[in-house]
């Protein structure tokens, strides 16, 4: 009996079990090619740690819930605030941490991995050698690693180089100018740094340094995340000859939180802003400009004696100090109402002048002081005025001048 007479022969419930096997076999195949060819064997891709501010965008932009253990598919997107640090698991031997405000986008084809780091920085880590049939790669605008079972950080300067720091193992850069298309290759070693140049030229328009740096020039969020990561510890410093106990040192720092950022130097510069300010103490020349007023309004009309006065203010002028002690008096205005108290401080500064000026009407008088007092007097008949007039008669009218003869003019 063959197969076909058994099958004929077979209860109707059986042959709708044996039915169901088969259709549900099909579709699992078509379901594998499916996936396989539309990439979506990327979902091993997971979502492992999160800190701070972090997104996901699928391929079409939309947002996607951020929570442990999420899957990423090919064309998904990760992005991380300022506060934003986010570890995601590649597969079971790559992870890559990416730092505050930094964005990844991820593709996957089979056994091909390409990480694109648009902005930011990240740190990554394959704990175990690729197959000759894998490729993991890191791509920036400038710069593409090949990762074969390294560790490393790749970065943008704040020049707006992109940058690669080797922690171990031995990786392939191709640098490129994205104007030019011109390439150049280069071999990192763990221990050192590459950084990639672009130029606006035809030739030769993209270069790279490359040198050796210290492990305290790792950033502390760096440095942080091998805080309990012994095995690979001893192998970047197997890699690098970076002494041990001290790089742990600046891990444990790191991890504490006691890392660079102790660079409060801006506060330097309150301390030159209020030197700055003193400089406003230009407050005597108000008060020397104050002082020429009111030696001028007391004789405005004789046209010789203003003349005589504005000399006078010039040599108050040249002595801004001496001035601020005789005028501390003078200001006090109103004391000639009492015609004794006016003359004094009146020939104080009198005095002072001659010593700069010409003697004045004041040593040929015995009595300068009461000339100065008529200062409401209309007649310019002052002994003041006597240098000018060929008549030096008229001075004897103040010499016998009392508060009658000064209301008769």
């Amino acid at each position: 009996m063959g197969i076909t007479d058994r099958i004929m022969n077979m209860s109707l419930k059986i042959k709708i079990i044996i039915s169901a096997v088969a259709v549900a076999v099909i579709a699992a195949v078509v379901v594998a090619v499916f996936m396989t060819k539309g990439g979506y064997l990327a979902t091993t891709m997971r979502l492992l740690r999160v800190e701070g501010t972090v997104n996901i965008e699928d391929a079409n932009g939309g947002s996607k819930p951020v929570i442990d253990n999420i899957r990423f598919q090919s064309g998904d997107a990760l992005n991380t605030g300022a506060d934003g640090i986010a570890s995601v698991g590649l597969d079971d031997t790559k992870i890559i941490t990416l730092q505050n405000n930094s964005r990844a986008e991820f593709s996957k084809n089979r056994k091909q991995l390409e990480l694109k780091l648009t902005q930011g920085s990240l740190f990554f880590e394959v704990t175990q050698h690729l197959k000759d049939d894998e490729t993991f790669e890191i791509k920036t605008s400038t710069m593409t690693a090949g990762i074969r079972g390294t560790s490393g950080y790749v970065f943008c300067d704040e020049a707006g180089f992109w940058s690669l720091a080797l922690t171990d193992g031995v990786v392939s850069i191709t640098a490129t100018n994205p104007k030019t298309g011109e390439t150049k290759t280069a071999e990192v070693h763990g221990g050192q740094l590459l950084k990639v140049y672009t130029f606006d030229r035809e030739v030769d328009s993209v270069d790279f340094t490359l040198e050796n740096y210290q492990p305290n020039e790792l950033p502390s969020d760096v440095l942080a995340g091998l805080k309990n990561n012994d095995a690979l510890v001893d192998k970047i410093c197997a890699d690098t000859g970076w002494d041990k106990d001290r790089f742990k040192a600046l891990i444990d720092k790191a991890a504490e939180g006691m890392m660079p950022k102790s660079t409060p130097t801006p506060s330097s510069t309150p301390a030159d802003t209020p030197t700055t300010t003193p400089k406003t103490t230009s407050t005597p020349k108000p008060t020397i400009t104050g002082i020429p007023t009111l030696t001028v309004t007391p004789t405005p009309e004789p046209t010789e004696a203003a003349e005589a006065t504005t000399n006078t203010e010039d040599t108050e002028d040249t002595e801004e100090d001496e001035p601020a002690s005789t005028t501390a008096a003078p200001t006090s205005t109103p004391v000639p109402t009492s015609v004794p108290a006016t003359p004094t401080p009146e020939p104080t500064t009198t005095e002072e002048e001659p010593t700069e000026v010409e003697p004045d009407i004041p040593e040929g008088h015995d009595e300068p002081e009461e000339p100065d007092t008529p200062e409401g007097h209309d007649e310019p008949e002052e002994p003041d005025t006597p240098e000018g007039h060929d008549e030096p008669e008229e001075p004897d009218i103040p010499e016998g001048y009392d508060n009658n003869d000064f209301d008769k003019g």
